[in-house]
């Protein structure tokens, strides 16, 4: 039946949904080709202890400040930064796939930072009985969203 157009034959795609089909395979091709460009950054041991080891010295001390004068803490605040630092360069040495906890340890660095700097300006006790209580709260919460960052990362290092 040449009268017959092959759009209205039913289980049979016409031309506008053959263009839909091909614009979805298209589609879907270009986003695979796209995620085969995007660097993959795999979970890392060493970052994982580190964040923790970390999180641990640097919200236990900050928790200090509330009490303990700056002299006391002067080797402890060095030691810390220290370390922050250390831990900044290792993640930044591993390059751009790793570059979300580059900036998650940029913000830990600088809340730690302010903190040391408020607690020179003030003193302990200055600004209430607990104000570094709750700064050392800020900082953990930072911690932790760098450590589940991590422990989101690809595992599979193939």
């Amino acid at each position: 039946m040449p009268w017959i157009d092959a759009a209205t034959v039913p289980g049979r795609p016409g031309a506008a949904h053959r263009s839909a089909l091909l614009a979805s395979w298209l589609a879907l091709w270009l986003l695979l080709a796209a995620c085969a460009g995007v660097p993959v950054s795999y979970y890392d041991a060493t970052t994982y202890a580190n964040l923790v080891d970390l999180k641990v010295d640097t919200t236990l001390l900050v928790g200090t400040f509330d009490t303990t004068r700056l002299k006391e803490n002067q080797t402890q605040i060095a030691a810390v930064s220290r370390n922050l630092k250390r831990a900044y360069e290792y993640e930044r040495g591993k390059g751009d796939p790793n570059s979300d906890t580059v900036k998650q340890l940029d913000i830990i660095m600088n809340l730690f930072n302010e903190d040391v700097q408020t607690y020179r300006d003030n003193g302990p006790g200055t600004l209430g009985k607990r104000y570094f209580q709750e700064a050392a709260g800020v900082l953990g919460q930072a911690f932790d969203i760098a450590i589940a960052t991590e422990n989101e990362k690809n595992k599979d290092k193939r």
